[in-house]
């Protein structure tokens, strides 16, 4: 699914529209019995299409995902460098964790640095990578997939 990371990335403040059959952009073409839930912000823009049924389904699925989502750290966090991956053990994450007191963390620093008291809060991937190359029980991802709409 996800065989590249090249994304267009606009603000949840863009502007939402439908777009049917006929539009077209950037060598796009809305085809006859597509329709293309689009956001814009400024030049740039996303959109996803296909037929009504299927477009739907994945802005379901997504509004599922953003419902359910945990909470999620609003500062900067690293997983110390002392948390053993092996022992860590995911359990229930109900409300984002402060960092925790400074320490020496696994991502690329010359100084302490905020650490996440669970490593899931961490917010530099390069310290994720960190910990999943030491062994972890559990394999952290940045990436979560969703399961379809029933």
């Amino acid at each position: 699914m996800l065989d590249h990371a090249e994304f267009e990335w606009v603000s949840a403040a863009g502007q939402p529209v439908l777009l049917y059959p006929g539009f077209a952009s950037d060598d796009a073409l809305v085809e006859p019995g597509e329709i293309a839930a689009a956001v814009y912000n400024g030049s740039d823009g996303i959109a996803l299409y296909g037929n009504r049924d299927k477009v739907l389904s994945l802005l379901l699925q997504l509004a599922e995902a953003v419902r359910n989502a945990p909470p999620v750290p609003a500062t900067e966090a690293c997983i110390a460098a002392t948390t053993d991956p092996a022992a860590w053990e995911p359990g229930p994450l109900t409300e984002a964790l402060p960092p925790a007191t400074r320490a020496w963390p696994l991502c690329d620093s010359e100084t302490p640095q905020p650490i996440a008291a669970d490593p899931r809060l961490a917010t530099c991937s390069d310290c994720v990578n960190a910990f999943n190359e030491r062994g972890p029980q559990t394999h952290l991802q940045l990436v979560h997939f969703l399961p379809d709409q029933p």
